[in-house]
C-alpha cells in the first residue's frame, strides 16, 4: 500500500476517534453550562423547585447573609411580581478545580411587572441588568450528592456560595 494512503487512513481514524470521544465525554464545564441553561429555563417557567434543586442546603451569600430559604423567598417574590421572564446570559466563564468550580456570569433578567407597586413600574422592563450594563455574579459550585438521591447516586454540581453580585441596575 502507498504511504500516503496509510497516512490518510491514520489521519481519518484520528479525526473519527476525536469526534467520538468529544461527543461521548461530557466535561465538568459542559455539565455546569447545562446547569446554567437548566436554571434559566426554570426561571422562564417560574419553576421555583427547578431553581432551588441546584442550590445546596448550606448555600450562603455572605455579604447579605442570604441562605437557601431566604434565596427561595426572593426568587418567589420575583415570580409573583413579574410575568414573561426571560434570561439572557452574555458571559459565562467557568474554572474547575477538583470538586469546586468558580463561575463568573453576566446576565440580564427581563420581565413584565404585574399589579401596582410604588417602587417599580408596571410593564416590561429589566429586573436585573440593563441594556448597557449586565448583572454580574461570581458563583461557587461544589460537587455534592443530592440529599434526595440514593446512596449510589452520582455527585452533581450544586450552588454553594455567591461571593459577588452586582444587579446591574
Amino acid at each position: 500500500m502507498r504511504p500516503w494512503v496509510i497516512a490518510l487512513a491514520a489521519a481519518a481514524a484520528a479525526v473519527a476517534i476525536y469526534i467520538v470521544v468529544s461527543v461521548l465525554i461530557v466535561t465538568d464545564k459542559d455539565r455546569i453550562e447545562a446547569l446554567v441553561k437548566q436554571v434559566s429555563r426554570a426561571i422562564t417557567n417560574k419553576d421555583l423547585a427547578g431553581c432551588m434543586a441546584v442550590v445546596s442546603d448550606d448555600f450562603m451569600f455572605e455579604p447579605k447573609r442570604v441562605n437557601k430559604a431566604r434565596l427561595a423567598s426572593l426568587v418567589q417574590d420575583i415570580f409573583t411580581e413579574a410575568d414573561k421572564l426571560e434570561v439572557s446570559v452574555s458571559e459565562l466563564e467557568i474554572k474547575v478545580d477538583g470538586d469546586e468550580a468558580t463561575v463568573f456570569l453576566s446576565f440580564r433578567l427581563l420581565g413584565e411587572y404585574v399589579g401596582r407597586r410604588m417602587d417599580r413600574f408596571v410593564g416590561k422592563g429589566f429586573i436585573l441588568g440593563q441594556p448597557l450594563k449586565a448583572a454580574k455574579a461570581t458563583l461557587i459550585l461544589r460537587k455534592q450528592k443530592p440529599k434526595s438521591a440514593s446512596s449510589g447516586a452520582e455527585s452533581a454540581w450544586m450552588l454553594s456560595r455567591v461571593t459577588a453580585f452586582d444587579p446591574g441596575v
